[in-house]
Formats: C-alpha cells, structure tokens, sequence
C-alpha cells in the first residue's frame, strides 16, 4: 500500500488595511500683484473710491511630493471719474498657482482641500489710468490619504482562531465638482427708479442647505444680486437695488449617500449683470447670468474586522501588535452668531447706504469646558453717500464667540469655516452707525480612538504532539478565565468548549457565576 502523503496545512497570513490620516496641515500668505489699465471706453480715475479683492480655488492636486493649487482672483474698482464727477468701475482677474511640498510616503489616494481668503488689500495709482493692486491671500491646505496597515487575515490559516474586533473611522472620499448655469430676472420695486447706467453688480451667495437622497445631494440657496445704478436721466444720483432669488441644483451619482457626511461649498465664478426695457418700455428688469461651481467634499464610515489575539490547534505563533489613531467626526454642525460693533466714521453718511461687504480672517478655534470658543478678526467696508460724495470706509475688529457644545475627551482637530451672509445697520443719534454682522459658522470636530491589533506574524512553529495527551480535560477555572482564554491555553476549538458546556458561559463568553468546572474535550 502506498502511503498517504500528510495534508498540508495553511499558515496564517496578514493582509493589508487602509487607515485615513491627515498628512499636512498648513497656511500661507499668498502675495498677489495685479498691475491694471483701465479700458478705452472708461473715463480717467479723479478718485479712488473703493478697491475689492474676491479669490477662488480652481484646482488642488497631489502629484508625487508636491500639490499643486490654482485659482484666481477677481479685482475690482470703483472711482469717481474726472468727467463730471460720475461713478464708474472696472473689474480685472489674474491667475495664481502654490506649490506645496508633501511627504506621502507609505500613503496612497492622496485628497487635498484647499480654502482661500483675502485679508489684506492695497492700490497705488501710477497715473489717472493706471494702478497696482496687491491682495494678500491667507490660502490654507489639508492633504489627507490612506496609509497601509498590516493585520492578520482572519479568513487565512486552517485550525486557527481569532479574537477579533470591528473598528471604525472617518474617510475621507474623492472631492465633486460640477458648474451650473443661471439665467435670472427680476423686476424692480414701484418705488424703486428705473436704471440708467448700471455701476457695478455683485452676486453673494448664502450657505447652502443641503439634503442627500440615494446617491444625490440636493442643494438650495439664495443669489443676492446687489446692483448700483445711476438713475434714468439723473445727474449722477445712486441707486443701490438688492433682490434676492432662490435657487437650487442637483449633484447626482456621488460616492456618498444618506449614512455619509457632505459639505457643499458654492462659488460665484461668472457673473454678468444687466438691464432690460420692461413691458412699458422702462429699464426696471435686472438681468443676472452667472455661473455657480459647486464642490462637495465627502466622507463615509468605514468599517474592518481585525484581530486582537490568535491561536492555532497546529502552530504556536508568535505575533506583534500596532496601535493606531484611528480618526472619527466627533460633532458636525451649523451655527449662526453675531458680531455687533459701532462705526464712527469721519464724516456723516446719508442712510440708506449703498453697501456693506465684511470679510473675516485668522480665525481661531479652541477647544474648552462645554464647547468651543471661536475668535478672529474682522474687516467691514461700508460704502454710502457723505456731504463730500460717494466713500468707503473700512473698519476692523475682533470677535469671540462661545458654542456650547458636549464633544468627547479624546478631540484632537477642529475645523471652522465662517461666512458672513448678512449686514444690519443703523444710524445712531450721534452720527455713528450701529452695525451688526450676521455669521454662518460651519464646524466639525475630529476626535482620534486609538485601537491596538495584531499587525504581524513573526513565526508559526509546529506544535509537537503528545501521543500521551487525555482526550477529555476536567478545568476548574479561576474568575479572570473566559471562553478565549481557556481555548487558546490547551489549543482547542472555542466553539467545541461552549458547546460541551453549555451553561458555562454568558453571551459575552465570560464564565458565569458559579461554575466550578469545564469539560475540554480535545
């Protein structure tokens, strides 16, 4: 007869895991310098009245060690002209790019997040019509990826066993982009006078409301379209008309759905404002196209069983462990606050006013008993009519603002975006003006649990057998024993020990109260 030839047996192996971290960081100051001349059909400059700065990211992509991110800035002036003293204004772009260096080592899927802001602006006049503008961009970048981790393949080894246990995290998936088109009109008021030439429009968004079905994120908002316009056969009296227009998109077939989380961040990247004859032949209907790109950056929770301990009936193994951080959304939330002021500016204002723009920067968020205390400084340009024409004022100030909130102890990262949507005044006694400024506060919390599991298997040496060794064992356990610890100590199937005794062990396979003896059947 011939032999049979022993079974082969399968060794337990260790597969790969892909765990979220966050590999940089980091703010810049991004100095800009936009040297403009102004086109042939607009008057000289006689007085520089106001200068606005809008940016916006393009394009943020890891390549390698380097992220690359892009954008443009959108700058505009607003003058008294040397022909009969009227207001005119122009509008001028320039691209940007900033490299950024990344260490991505052991990391693959590379996801940035870029955000932008301009904190400071400044214009010098070469002659009546030209100039240099110099915006300062605070342009700030997270880069996260997904680092490969070891673990033991519990679906591997023959006659092995795990103690395992499910862990769960934050990840972060591929940002959506995708740009949509508006065509608006909206007709003015009765009392409102009909439009000559129109000085500039703006269109602000407000936040966003949004809401997933399936695989869709449906998204609402207002468009507040803001127009100045010299009145119809007017000497140069100002009108400043604001509507506002409910709008809505759909991003369909994302990667995220109802158990995942979104963020939507809108962006105006064209805009044209115009003015068209009514139905009695009069300028009263305000034209808007403009176009809105909206970027959803998503996360999901995952999850991945791993092993904590393991035990063969065929080899001893000995194992190492590793401890990661692993990363949870903690609190995400909305939030809207105020930040009251009064402006005491140098010469009177006629109210209404035209119009009021605030920016925010250099925002703070720290963590403290019951929440979070939010602070950062503000600038607000007031624009309005005084006894010596059209002016700007800026002023600037700072805030602190306290959200309570019940985070856990274990938060390492908040992250806070702040968008001032709205603009209340009102003219003191005195000649000040009262001003409050209303702030959407989007905050998330990110907190770190750390998870300790078996990252690899050093050696699996066979397990020589006792031919002596008792087919039945009589254990009288102690009261730290449970299921596992029994098992793994004579090697025997857990699933054999419960089932020879069954009243042994409650369902977490902790030894029930009073049990004095088990039966190990090997």
């Amino acid at each position: 007869m011939k032999k049979r030839k022993d079974a082969i047996i399968i060794k337990t192996s260790v597969r790969d895991i892909y765990i979220p971290k966050r590999l940089l960081h980091t703010t810049v100051d991004k100095d800009l310098e936009l040297e403009g001349t102004l086109p042939d059909f607009c008057p000289d400059i006689s007085r520089l009245i106001r200068v606005d700065c809008i940016p916006y990211i393009d394009s943020s992509d890891v390549n390698g060690d380097k992220c690359l991110v892009t954008g443009k800035v959108v700058c505009s002036i607003l003058y008294e002209t040397d022909y009969k003293n009227k207001i005119k204004s122009a509008v001028f772009a320039k691209d940007f790019s900033h490299s950024f260096e990344v260490q991505n080592q052991n990391c693959i899927t590379p996801i940035s997040e870029a955000k932008i802001r301009c904190s400071h602006i400044s214009c010098k006049m070469l002659s009546p019509r030209k100039f240099i503008i110099k915006p300062r961009m605070q342009l700030d970048l997270d880069v996260y990826c997904n680092s490969i981790f070891k673990t033991a393949d519990t679906q591997s080894g023959d006659n092995t066993f795990f103690k395992t246990k499910e862990i769960t995290f934050e990840k972060k998936l591929p940002a959506y982009t995708e740009e949509f088109s508006f065509d608006e009109e909206n007709s003015l008021l009765s009392s409102e006078k009909p439009i000559g030439d129109i000085v500039f429009g703006t269109i602000r968004l407000q936040p966003p409301q949004v809401t997933i079905s399936g695989n869709d994120a449906h998204v609402k908002t207002n468009a507040v379209i803001k127009v100045l316009y010299e009145e119809e056969n007017s000497d140069n009296e100002l009108v400043m008309a604001t509507k506002i227009i409910p709008i809505s998109m759909t991003l369909s077939n994302l990667d995220v759905n109802e158990s995942g989380k979104i963020n939507v961040v809108l962006t105006v990247t064209d805009e044209k404002i115009s003015s068209e004859l009514d139905a009695y032949g009069e300028n009263r209907i305000i034209k808007a196209d403009f176009t809105v790109r909206a970027k959803a950056d998503m996360s999901e929770k995952v999850s991945e069983v791993v092993a904590t301990d393991l035990f063969s009936t065929d080899y001893i193994n000995k194992t190492e462990s590793t401890t990661v951080a692993l990363p949870m959304l903690a609190a995400d939330l909305e939030r809207n606050f105020a930040i009251d002021t009064v402006v005491n500016p140098e010469r009177q204002f006629t109210f209404p006013l035209f119009d009021i723009d605030t920016t925010i920067n250099d925002v703070k968020a720290e963590l403290v008993e019951g929440g979070i205390n939010l602070s950062g400084e503000y600038t607000t340009s007031i624009l309005g009519l005084t006894a010596d024409g059209y002016e700007s004022v800026d002023t600037s100030g700072t805030f602190n603002e306290f959200v309570s909130l019940d985070l856990p102890e274990n938060v390492t990262n908040v992250e806070v975006n702040l968008l001032p949507f709205d603009n209340n005044t009102t003219l003191l006694p005195d000649g000040n003006i009262a001003l409050r400024i209303m702030v959407n506060a989007r905050i998330k919390a990110y907190a770190e649990d750390q998870q300790t599991f078996i990252s690899n298997i050093l050696s699996q040496d066979p397990i020589v057998k006792d031919k002596e060794t008792y087919a039945v064992i009589y254990y009288y356990p102690s009261k730290k024993d449970n299921l596992w610890n029994i098992a793994k100590k004579y090697y025997v199937n857990p699933t054999i020990i419960k089932n020879a005794n069954p009243n042994a062990f409650d369902e977490q396979d902790q030894l029930k109260t009073g049990t004095r003896m088990v039966l190990i059947k090997k």
